[in-house]
């Protein structure tokens, strides 16, 4: 199976979208924190006028990662990309470090049955890296992206 994709990198580990899902590749720059909401939602950046919710792909992986944070800032200036997507009818940004290319990848094969995780669509074994393909619309779960659209109506 061969498919086109955004790859990214989160920490030392790469990882690709299908290239039809992602809207847009931005920098990051001023992110509007959210009281209350849920931890692995960053904030709200401002897209040309639209507020697009800001998910971090570290925290909702459980990846680890050093991150300089204050909480007596509403406002914070980050570091990194966000790959703009459309998940069940809505935009959402995913926060990641770095991206890398687009390309075409060649023999994804499906995730053996050991990896439960849903949002894992496909692993690509190349000769100097491994690449895990991902499912945006799994990331979040339908409600979670319904309560998101609600903070930007």
């Amino acid at each position: 199976m061969a498919a086109q994709v955004v790859i990214f990198t989160l920490g030392q580990e790469e990882y690709a979208m299908p290239i039809e899902v992602v809207r847009e590749i931005t920098r990051l720059g001023e992110v509007r924190t959210i009281p209350q909401a849920p931890t692995y939602v960053r904030g709200l950046i401002n897209l040309r006028g639209k507020a697009i919710p800001l998910i971090d792909l570290h925290l909702r992986f459980g990846i680890d990662r050093e991150q300089a944070t204050t909480s007596e800032n509403t406002t914070l200036t980050e570091k990194g990309f966000a790959l703009i997507t459309e998940v069940h009818g809505n935009y959402v940004g995913f926060a990641v470090d770095h991206v890398q290319e687009v390309r075409i990848l060649n023999n994804i094969v499906p995730p053996p049955p050991l990896v439960t995780a849903s949002f894992i669509g496909g692993i690509v074994n190349l000769p100097d890296r491994i690449i895990i393909q991902l499912i945006p619309e799994q990331i979040l779960e339908s409600s979670e992206v319904q309560g998101l659209s609600q903070l930007t109506a």
